[in-house]
Parts: C-alpha cells; sequence; structure tokens
C-alpha cells in the first residue's frame, strides 16, 4: 500500500464532495430554518457552479451547494410534527409503522415513526415523529415494516442528567425522535404485517438460532456465532461485551468492514475458482472480471440478513466499489471507496454521522488507508523481497510482513478512533493491539463459516450442520482468546476526554502521516495533546468539597470529594430496572478521574440505595464500607458486602468516630445508639445520617430518616448550609420542627422523574420554601453539583430548566453562584 501525501487529497474526486456532504450534515442541526431552503440554495448554488465551471473557483460553489445539500437533507430527516395536545407528553393514542425491534432486558423496544395521534383515540391527527417504545410483557411477533396502534404514556425525550452519562440526546434529535414511551403489549394492537420477505427471514433466523444452539459447545459460544451470522446481538451476554472491550476485540461483535471484506474476498476467490474451472467456455473470460460484480449481491444479501447495521453498509458500499472497479480493470483506492460510503449514508441516512459505532468504523477504515503506509515505513526492517531465491528466508519474509501489517494496522485503527473512543468510554484498549495480531486468522475464518453457514441453510439447512459445528467451536476458540487477552496486566487504559485537544491531535497525526520533509515533525502535536488533556483537569484550580447529588431515577447516589480523597452514599437502584451503578455512578467516578474511594456508605438496605453499589463497588474499589448499626445482614446487605472486597466493613451509629476526607470531615449522626434505635420501627428511620463539615460549611445527608428520627435527632441537628431533602420529600419527613431547627440554605431532591410516589409532596416543597430555603430537584436540574470554598457554596445543575413562572427564576439562578 502506497503513502498518500497533502496533494493526493484533491486527486481523489470522491473525497472533497463527501467531506462537503458530511460537514454540512454535521453543522445542521444546530442552524435555524427550514429544510427546504438550505436544499434550495443548494440546487441554486450547484446549477452555478457547472454552469460557471471554466472559470477558477467554480470548483467551490459545487463543494458549497454539497454542503447546503448535507444540512438540508440532516434537517429535514430531524423535522418533527406534534399534535399540540401532546406537546408536553402525556396519555396518548399513536399509529405508525415499526422500523428497528429488539428484544432486551425482557422487554421489547420498537422505534415507531409515528404518523397520527392524539389524546384519545376519536382525536388522532397528523403527526411526524418518531417514537421510542417499550412494551411490557408478552409481546406479540413484531417485525419492521408493520403498521402498529398503542395507548402509550410519552415523555418529552430528556438529555443526559449528569456528567459522563452517555448522552444520545443529539443522535435522536437528528432522527426526529420526539417522546420515548412505555406500556403493556396487550395495549397494542396490529393494524397490518409486515412483507412476506420480512417473515422469511426472520423465521430463518429463529431456525438457525435453534440449529446452532444444538451443536454448539456452550450457549455463549452460540450467542457469539449468531451474532455474527444473523446479527443477533442481544443474545451475547454484558460480561461478555465487557471482556471484547478489553481485549481489543470489541469490532468482532458488530458486523463491520472486517466481515464484509472477508466474506468479499471468500465468495471473490470461490466464484473465480468456480468459474476456471466451469469449462473451456468460461476460460477464455477473465475469471476475475466476472466474478467481481457477481460476488456483489452475496455481500448485500449478508449485510440485509444481518440487519443492516451502519457499519456493514458503510463496509458493503467500500465493498461494492471495490468489486466494480476490478471488473472495470480499475485499481481499487481506499480513500475513493470510504468517500463513495460517506456519500451514500448521509444521501441516506444524515443521522448516522453521529452514529456512535459508525464514526469508529470510519474513522478505524480512515486509519488502515492514511496511517497504515506511514506506521510501516517507520518499523526498522524492510518489506521482503519476492526474488528471494531461498524458499525458507523467502517464507519468513512473508510471515514477518503479515504480523506487521496487522499490528500497524491494529495501531493505526486504535489512534485514528482514540479521540471518539476516549469521550465515549473513557478508555482505550492495549491488548488489542496483540489481540488483533493473534485474533485476525480466526476472526477471517469465524467470518467465513457464520456467513457461509447462513446462506448454506437457507438453501439446504441439514447440509449446514458441519459448518454450523464448525463455527460454534470456532466461537469458542475466540472466546478463549478474549478472556485470555481481557485479563492482562493493562489490558485496558482510561484515557481522558480529548475535548477541544481533539483538534490538534488530529492535526499533528495527518501531518505526520501526510506531510513531507520538516512538515512531518508536525507528528509531535499529537502526542503534545494527549499529555495537555491528561494534565488540564489536574491542573485546573479544584473546590476544596465537591458533593455531587446524581440523577439515578428514584433513589439516592452522592459523591463527596475533596482535595483526591472520595466518597459514595449510596447507588439508587430499581429492581428489574437500568443497572444505575454501570449506567450513572460509574461513568461519573471515570468522568472526574475516580479510580478509587475512601469510602462508601449504605444508608439503609433498600433497593433504591443499594442495588447501584453492588455493581460500582465491582469496579471501583473502597477502602471503607459504612453499614447502619443492627443491620440484619439481609440480602442487599450481603451483595454489597461481597462486592466491596477486600474493604474494611464497619457498622456505625451515632458517636462513630469522624472520617477525614481531605479537607472535610464527615461524622456520624445516625442511627441513634441501641436503647433509643428499638424504638424505631422502620428500616428508614434506621438510616445513617451523616454531616459533612467543610469550614463554615455543613451537608446534612440523613438517608431515608422519618419523623420518628427527626425527632430523636433533634438535639444533634443544627443550622446547615445543605440538605439532602430525607425520604426523598415524604409527607413522612421534613417535619415543620425539623425545617425550623435546620433552616438549610439549599435543598436537594432525589426523586425520579413522574415517579409513582408524587415525590416530593408540595406541601413539603412549600415548607422548605417558606424557610427561605433554595430548592433543586434532580427530576429537573439533573445532577447538582455543591461546590464549596470553607465559607459559601456555588450550586451548579447538570441541566437547564425551560423558563416558565418560578421555574424561570430557578434556571436563572442554576447559572449563577449561590451562598
Amino acid at each position: 500500500m502506497d503513502r498518500y501525501a497533502w496533494r493526493d487529497l484533491g486527486t481523489r474526486p470522491l473525497f472533497f464532495p463527501s467531506l462537503s456532504l458530511l460537514l454540512g450534515a454535521l453543522w445542521s442541526p444546530g442552524t435555524d430554518g427550514p429544510a427546504e431552503l438550505f436544499l434550495v440554495c443548494g440546487v441554486l448554488l450547484g446549477v452555478a457552479g457547472l454552469v460557471l465551471a471554466r472559470l477558477p473557483g467554480a470548483h467551490l460553489a459545487v463543494l458549497g451547494a454539497l454542503w447546503m445539500a448535507g444540512a438540508g437533507l440532516a434537517r429535514w430527516e430531524s423535522q418533527t410534527l406534534v399534535p399540540t395536545a401532546l406537546a408536553k407528553g402525556g396519555e396518548a393514542v399513536v399509529e405508525g409503522e415499526a422500523g428497528r425491534v429488539d428484544l432486551l432486558d425482557g422487554a421489547t423496544r420498537v422505534r415507531l415513526a409515528v404518523v397520527r395521534a392524539g389524546p384519545e383515540e376519536g382525536a388522532l391527527e397528523s403527526a411526524r415523529f418518531k417514537l421510542n417504545l417499550t412494551l411490557r410483557g408478552a409481546a406479540p411477533p413484531l417485525l419492521p415494516g408493520q403498521r402498529l396502534r398503542a395507548r402509550v404514556r410519552l415523555a418529552p425525550d430528556a438529555p443526559a442528567a449528569n456528567p459522563g452519562e452517555k448522552d444520545f440526546t443529539s443522535v435522536r434529535r437528528r432522527q426526529g425522535v420526539a417522546f420515548t414511551g412505555a406500556t403493556s403489549a396487550e395495549r397494542v394492537l396490529v393494524l397490518s404485517l409486515a412483507p412476506a420477505w420480512r417473515w422469511v427471514m426472520e423465521d430463518t433466523r429463529e431456525r438457525l438460532a435453534e440449529a446452532t444452539h444444538r451443536v454448539a459447545p456452550s450457549r455463549d459460544s452460540a450467542a457469539l456465532f449468531l451474532t455474527l451470522a444473523a446479527g443477533r446481538r442481544a443474545e451475547l451476554d454484558a460480561d461478555w461485551e465487557e471482556a471484547f472491550s478489553r481485549a481489543g476485540l470489541a469490532h468482532v461483535l458488530s458486523v463491520s468492514g472486517l466481515h464484509v471484506a472477508a466474506l468479499a474476498l471468500m465468495t471473490l476467490a470461490l466464484l473465480r475458482r468456480l468459474l476456471v474451472r466451469a469449462g473451456a467456455r468460461w476460460r477464455k473470460l477473465d475469471a476475475r472480471r466476472v466474478a467481481a460484480p457477481a460476488a456483489v449481491p452475496f455481500v448485500w444479501a449478508y449485510v440485509l440478513f444481518t440487519g443492516s447495521q451502519p457499519p456493514a453498509v458503510r463496509s458493503a458500499v467500500m465493498a461494492t466499489v471495490v468489486l466494480l472497479g476490478l471488473a472495470w480493470w480499475k485499481r481499487a483506492d481506499g480513500l475513493n471507496g470510504l468517500s463513495a460510503a460517506a456519500l451514500v449514508l448521509v444521501l441516506c441516512a444524515p443521522s448516522s454521522v453521529e452514529d456512535l459505532s459508525l464514526r469508529l468504523s470510519f474513522l478505524a477504515v480512515l486509519g488502515l488507508v492514511l496511517l497504515v503506509p506511514a506506521l510501516r515505513l517507520a518499523l526498522p526492517f524492510p518489506r521482503p523481497d519476492p526474488r528471494e531465491p531461498r524458499r525458507w528466508a523467502r517464507l519468513w519474509g512473508q510471515g514477518r510482513e503479515a504480523v506487521a501489517q496487522t499490528l500497524c494496522a491494529s495501531a493505526a485503527a486504535t489512534l485514528a478512533g482514540l479521540p471518539v473512543a476516549a469521550s465515549a468510554f473513557g478508555r482505550v484498549s492495549l491488548a488489542g493491539l496483540l489481540s488483533n495480531v493473534v485474533a485476525l486468522p480466526l476472526c477471517g475464518l469465524l467470518t467465513g463459516l457464520a456467513a457461509g453457514g447462513a446462506a448454506l441453510f437457507v438453501v439446504a439447512p441439514p447440509l449446514a450442520t458441519p459448518v454450523l459445528w464448525a463455527g460454534a467451536w470456532a466461537s469458542e476458540a475466540l472466546l478463549w482468546l478474549t478472556r485470555v487477552f481481557a485479563a492482562m496486566p493493562l489490558a485496558s487504559v482510561e484515557v481522558p476526554p480529548l475535548g477541544a485537544w481533539s483538534a490538534l491531535y488530529a492535526f499533528g497525526l495527518l501531518t505526520w502521516a501526510l506531510g513531507t520533509g520538516r512538515w512531518r515533525g508536525g507528528g509531535w502535536l499529537a502526542p503534545v495533546a494527549l499529555v495537555a488533556a491528561a494534565l488540564a483537569p489536574r491542573l485546573a484550580p479544584e473546590p476544596g468539597l465537591r458533593v455531587t447529588f446524581l440523577s439515578v431515577g428514584q433513589g439516592d447516589a452522592v459523591v463527596l470529594s475533596s482535595r483526591g480523597h472520595h466518597a459514595l452514599v449510596d447507588g439508587g437502584g430499581s429492581p428489574g430496572g437500568a443497572d444505575t451503578g454501570l449506567r450513572f455512578i460509574v461513568p461519573y467516578l471515570r468522568h472526574q478521574g475516580i479510580s478509587t474511594l475512601d469510602l462508601t456508605v449504605l444508608s439503609h438496605p433498600h433497593p433504591d440505595h443499594a442495588l447501584g453499589l453492588v455493581s460500582t463497588l465491582e469496579h471501583v474499589p473502597t477502602a471503607r464500607l459504612w453499614l447502619p448499626a443492627g443491620d440484619e445482614g439481609g440480602p442487599l446487605s450481603r451483595r454489597v458486602v461481597s462486592a466491596a472486597r477486600d474493604a474494611s466493613v464497619e457498622e456505625v451509629q451515632a458517636g462513630h468516630p469522624s472520617l477525614r476526607l481531605g479537607e472535610a470531615t464527615v461524622e456520624v449522626l445516625g442511627p441513634p445508639g441501641d436503647a433509643e434505635r428499638e424504638l424505631l420501627e422502620g428500616v428508614n428511620d434506621r438510616s445513617v445520617v451523616l454531616r459533612v463539615r467543610h469550614g463554615d460549611v455543613t451537608v446534612l445527608l440523613p438517608g431515608d430518616m422519618e419523623h420518628d428520627a427527626e425527632e430523636l435527632l433533634a438535639d444533634s441537628l443544627g443550622p446547615v448550609t445543605v440538605l439532602k431533602a430525607p425520604h426523598h420529600g415524604s409527607r413522612t419527613s421534613s417535619t415543620q420542627a425539623l425545617v425550623d431547627r435546620i433552616r438549610p440554605k439549599h435543598v436537594v431532591f432525589c426523586v425520579g422523574r413522574r415517579n409513582r410516589f408524587g415525590f416530593p409532596h408540595p406541601e413539603v416543597e412549600a415548607r422548605y420554601r417558606a424557610a427561605g430555603s433554595e430548592c433543586w430537584r434532580t427530576d429537573i436540574d439533573g445532577a447538582v453539583t455543591v461546590e464549596s470554598d470553607g465559607r459559601d457554596v456555588r450550586l451548579v445543575p447538570h441541566l437547564t430548566r425551560e423558563p416558565a413562572g418560578e421555574d424561570a427564576r430557578l434556571a436563572v439562578d442554576a447559572r449563577h453562584s449561590h451562598r
């Protein structure tokens, strides 16, 4: 593969047009103006550029036209039409066509393209928006293309509520998704069936899954094989997803460039061999020119059968360009092929520009095209000489070159995708540099067995059994390799998001790959950007104490940080719901660069406080674990203790020695001692109550204590700066006596959106406001961060409230410092 230079970019006819279209699609949602205006202006500008083609600079008009076309297409896809009565969500009847259908976590999730909607059955209006619909219970067989009607509860699509949490709001907004919704499966009416070919394909997938499980050595090997053969990734456990990510083999789990490219090459080779053996009549033709276009339908059939995943579509377009180029005796160019794929995807689905897997896929291929030649030239040994007369020396050189090329390809894909991976996952796999060299031949074999087994199963199921058996055992071998590489020391390392340094990193990487002479020295900008991104957060001034009340739904999770020391109080959670530890807490800790905890506290063993701690402590170790005194060691407490592993476990009560956390002090005020604790009947009243002192600032964390505990602790309490509202603002807590005694300047209610308990109760919130307290809510404000310098505090909400009435005042306050 020849090394590219800057001037080579201009000689690729599709590169700059695709780049213009791509930039237009990326820029569009942040602008005003109708989609039609952009499209019309783009057409006019393009016509002007073609008419004036012979004038200097006319090509810029064409590129500008493509830029406006990309912006117009993106805005057209993101446009929505929501009936006025449903603007704020609520109960509604919706009718539309099912798009993607997934079976996850015991529920069915459907992307519904709504065409009619209204608050009642007889009041349906024309609509245009997409809905992410979750169906609880046993849903009827659903496939893309079916028309459905359902009564659902609509909730406006909300952004990520915590720092570090994955935020898909921008992607969903580009796709025209206006609401999320949930309903029981019994409330869904199927108005029309999907096309017959979809039913046939789904039935084939089901029978393929049954046949694979019968011959597979394990459930996991069958799940991996079916991921590649039928796109059934949901069957693979989350633990294996994590293992593949640590091992640097996550790309294996999506039907992407590796699989489609391997299939295209194998299909091409097979068809060539068949043509050569077909007889003298076919030998007169060049077998490659005939086999190349004949392989294209097989590639697209595989992509369709595995669910048309965006990376697979990208690779299929590139494979099509390469194969058709072979048919016309044209040399395939990687940069042109990638540009063609970008053009097709942006024209068909502009929102794909923000699809994470597609971004990583494109960057990986771009790295292969631009960086691999430069990396190979940097290695200190020459390429093998094809004229080498000694066979053993020739074979040794070819083997060494294959390893070198694979290592360069792995490094190129890692370097190219590093900014996106750092932002999305907070880590990069180092094991991938070696694991891809070892596993690549097996991955190629497994791809051939998966695609070949699926194709043979469609034609003759009994004949496919040996192929399925071989594919399942190849999957078992790949799982073993993944387990080995995932367990390696430093298999993956945490990296901070590059942020604005990404531009400097990309410029340095491109300068080194494409530059010549002294310009290649600009490559040092890439490592400089990495070092700057790592050091910048540490050099920035930090408050003496930071307390973050995370938004984890209906539950508590509070992170305390002071001068490099950290504590976690509770972890949220809901039986059968999302894992709050993995979804909210661990991403926040990684976002803040917190890898260990000095202290973890379980205020009381209820699911909305305990469940998230289990998964959090499995990923982030803690030195101490505090439990409430008198805890009977129930199943929830035992799970938390087990997850804490080597932590020092203590049962605490009032009078327990305080803990120094950086500049702050953590004091235990409750539960009361043995004699008084016997008077408290409920688990809520036996919560661990903490007071955090930082100079003149005090933060009170009372768990879920209610009026009985409030009365017993009255003598221990005094005025506080910030209060986490007891028991989420229920009527059974926050008595007038407590409010009068502590008079908090700020009150934070840790509550879930539209929670079924109605927390916080209006009278409780009004009680605090009457006392002069500023009220904050994690369901509205998202995560609320308190920053203290020991004298004053500043509260920073993660979300901004919509200015309306009282909320307008709070939204203004949210952007300013507070006492």
